[in-house]
């Protein structure tokens, strides 16, 4: 029975398998399976696996040992320790260079499989589809079609549609392999030296080849760390699988050659395998395996008869111990039968070395004193591996496999190498990732459900966001969220212009509760390689000592919000102009003001641009590129979607409409984002940039709703009316001479009571004590408020930013 494309078909030749898994192969192999369609097929088959009625023939142990394996995080933590954070991005590998790098999949990989371990078909076809590869299997013909219904069962979770082109199981037999190995670009097969010798000479040249022999693993015990517990639990490895295991031990060393010291670990070990033998469920040998461990204790009751060698043999129930004074490696005839041995710590190496490309684990029984010299010492004598005795069968998720990473052989380690001027400020050479085919049919999320309900367990890592009402709201992330994003807004940073090469950077996105920004940049700034000096702020306005460690460390670029750089040049602009070293000034948060731009270019700056757009809640989002003007981004498309409708309906904009932006992270499990609405507007840039990114671009144009940004923070326009207790507006204000944004504010009521009380919010205190943002509080008669040239309504709020910058000019 062959199953292709999903189906499984009875009556078909290998020619017309073939056939059919040949049609529409080129297509397949440039469209490979995608991670996050993988990982959801994989979590509904083990969320299925529930039901007892699917795959009757499953008993608990395999269904369990089946749905741990398809744990979505189990799955995606062994693809990135095995290959790296996001391996299938084309990236530089030095930011500083013009070389790209990245995991792709072998292409059509031929999987032939044993018949002794019934579950190892379905993980390593699994295995190697977290890399991307076309998989046919050509399971044992003793397996009885188990992985062909599991194979089946799974396909029959995956909503993509995607995966069942890259699945075939092909029973062929021996005879036919080669035309089946024709068609491989990789060849992974388990056996014995003579099964996998047999395979080799069949390969097509180049074709991959990955094999999986026969291995030996033992227990090696200090005397003085000997006990019950530790005797029991290698009792119990022994039985768990009656040996079948590469990681099962087939022989105990003792570092001792003491004889008495032998004899009584022996007797002990015998009990314990008595006492264990019972609590797991014993394999029959057959009549030939019978025969060999029959031989096999035959043979070293004759040698101590007749050779008057010292030793002993123990039997019991399924199980047999043989000592032998014999310092060497052996393979065991299995099923419960131990060689019980001396390997003294400095014979180790020289006893082991003819075993060396033979040996996987060591199941260790010492003190904690001497654990990790002995382990080093194992090392060197060739184990792969070295274990607690209780562990030698458990292994972890991306654990190596026999000295290798199963998924590397897997895979191809790719490169690109452009020339000087090509391409010249992209992080990668990936293409645009398209948004989620269903994030329309989730509802928007307004930023009481983000605050509300939105948060996981996952998260690890919180921002402090928001706190105008009183306690702190928090923006939650993972720490691999966390560097998902901060190696985003790195490639966006260099995008936009920074150089780790040459520029030497003054990081001062500092500021009390806005300590964001300085986290943020330092991760940023690492990530890149750049020459990097994070500052505190100054104390009482003072920005003396920070022109001066400008001009003593010779830094050549600024990053920071708009308002603090801006005060850093017009307060010390004597000395900032003799330095004259500033070149790039790159800026996050609100626009700059064209008047505070002309200003800073006096300097000489060359470079002056916002960089990174982003919020605390929803993280990076954005970057600039030298090809753009300012306040125009580009998305980051590989770990945000955004959507921007319509300012009244819920509705997509046209190309160059203004709406408001909503948000959906795609990287992000510390908190859920879905449709975000975050309150700024803008709108699409239609064509290619000239940079070269492939990214959308949009233009940031303002905020929209219930907050509005000014002096580096948000304010609740009706939250500082409640705070006010007493009829107020609001005039948002630039002044171009200092820099500085300000509120004023008229009140129908004492101005200095009010003050006070708007500066219970903490955020706007803070900005305030900060040198951030201006605050003036007036009186005037609630009947002398501005009001609406053409409704004639008294509005809360007066944006006046831009009329304060346009009276400067005149």
């Amino acid at each position: 029975m062959y199953l292709i494309h999903g189906q499984c078909l009875a009556d078909l030749t290998l020619d017309q398998a073939l056939q059919r898994l040949s049609e529409g192969l080129a297509r397949t192999l440039s469209q490979p399976c995608a991670l996050d369609s993988l990982l959801a097929c994989a979590e509904r088959f083990a969320e299925r696996l529930l039901d007892e009625g699917l795959l009757a023939e499953l008993d608990t142990a395999s269904r369990e040992e089946l749905r741990a394996f398809c744990q979505p995080d189990t799955l995606r933590g062994k693809l990135e320790h095995e290959l790296g954070e996001n391996p299938f991005s084309l990236r530089r590998i030095d930011y500083q260079a013009g070389h790209f790098e990245s995991w792709r999949p072998l292409g059509v990989v031929v999987h032939i499989t044993p018949a002794n371990a019934p579950l190892l078909p379905f993980f390593a076809m699994l295995e190697s589809l977290l890399v991307g590869n076309i998989n046919w299997l050509r399971p044992s013909a003793r397996e009885q079609g188990l992985n062909t219904r599991l194979l089946q069962a799974f396909l029959a979770c995956d909503a993509s549609g995607q995966l069942a082109r890259h699945v075939a199981v092909l029973p062929v037999s021996k005879a036919e392999l080669p035309r089946l190995l024709a068609h491989a670009d990789g060849v992974c097969a388990w056996g014995s030296n003579a099964t996998l010798k047999a395979i080799r000479e069949q390969l097509p040249d180049g074709c991959r080849w990955i094999p999986w022999g026969h291995k030996i693993s033992f227990a090696w015990l200090v005397p003085d760390a000997v006990d019950r517990s530790a005797l029991e639990a290698l009792a119990d490895e022994v039985c768990r699988l009656d040996q079948q295991a590469c990681s099962s031990p087939q022989v105990v060393f003792v570092d001792s050659e003491d004889s008495a010291t032998l004899h009584a670990i022996g007797e002990q070990l015998a009990a314990a395998l008595q006492r264990r033998q019972a609590c797991w469920p014993a394999l029959r040998p057959n009549l030939q395996e019978a025969a060999q461990i029959t031989t096999t204790l035959a043979l070293a009751e004759l040698d101590q008869a007749f050779a008057d060698r010292p030793g002993q043999v123990w039997r019991g129930e399924g199980w047999q111990l043989v000592l032998e004074p014999a310092m060497a490696i052996a393979p065991s005839p299995l099923f419960r039968t131990l060689l019980l041995r001396p390997l003294p710590r400095d014979a180790a190496i020289e006893v082991l070395r003819p075993w060396r490309s033979h040996l996987q684990s060591c199941g260790l029984i010492s003190t904690a004193r001497e654990f990790a010299a002995l382990s080093q010492l194992l090392l060197a004598a060739g184990v792969d591996r070295v274990t607690h005795i209780a562990q030698m069968q458990a292994g972890y998720s991306g654990e190596p496999h026999d000295g290798v990473y199963a998924l590397s052989m897997l895979a191809r380690r790719v490169s690109v190498s452009l020339g000087a001027d090509c391409l010249a400020r992209q992080a990668t050479l990936d293409p645009v990732r398209p948004p989620p085919m269903n994030v329309v049919d989730h509802p928007i999320m307004d930023r009481g459900a983000f605050l509300n309900s939105s948060m996981s367990e996952r998260a690890q890592l919180f921002f402090r966001s928001g706190g105008s009402s009183g306690a702190p709201k928090l923006a939650g992330f993972s720490y691999r969220d966390y560097h998902r994003q901060m190696q985003a807004a790195a490639d966006g940073l260099f995008a936009a212009g920074l150089d780790p090469a040459t520029d030497s950077v003054l990081n001062l996105m500092y500021g009390g509760n806005l300590y964001g920004g300085l986290l943020s940049f330092f991760t940023v700034l690492d990530k890149l390689g750049a020459r990097h000096y994070p500052m505190a702020g100054p104390q009482d306005d003072d920005y003396s000592e920070i022109a001066r460690f400008i001009v003593s460390q010779r830094i050549d670029t600024l990053i920071g919000m708009p308002t603090t750089v801006h005060q850093l040049f017009l307060r010390e602009a004597h000395t900032l102009r003799g330095y004259g070293g500033i070149r790039k000034v790159l800026l996050g948060g609100e626009h700059l003001g064209q008047a505070q731009r002309s200003f800073i270019q006096g300097f000489g700056v060359q470079t002056l641009r916002s960089v990174l757009y982003g919020t605390v809640d929803a993280g990076p989002l954005g970057h600039s590129c030298a090809a753009s003007p300012d306040g125009v981004f580009h998305l980051m498309s590989e770990i945000q979607c955004l959507e921007i409708v319509d300012l009244e309906r819920d509705e997509p904009v046209a190309s160059g409409e203004v709406g408001r932006f909503l948000v959906t992270s795609l990287a992000r499990e510390g908190q859920r984002l879905r449709r975000y609405e975050i309150g700024d507007t803008g709108r699409w840039l239609p064509g290619p940039c000239t940079c070269g990114s492939p990214a959308p671009r949009f233009e940031l144009l303002g905020r929209h709703g219930g907050l509005v940004r000014i002096g580096t923070m948000f304010i609740q326009p009706q939250r500082l009316a409640e705070l006010a207790d007493a009829p107020l507006q609001l005039h948002l204000e630039h002044d171009p001479d200092n820099g500085l944004e300000r509120i004023r504010v008229w009140v129908d009521a004492d101005p200095d009571t009010v003050k006070a009380r708007l500066c219970g919010d903490t955020e706007l205190s803070m900005a305030v004590e900060l040198g951030l943002l201006d605050l003036q509080v007036s009186q005037r008669a609630q009947a002398h408020f501005e009001r609406h040239p053409q409704s004639g309504k008294t509005p809360l709020l007066r944006d006046k930013r831009l009329e304060s910058v346009c009276r400067k000019r005149k």
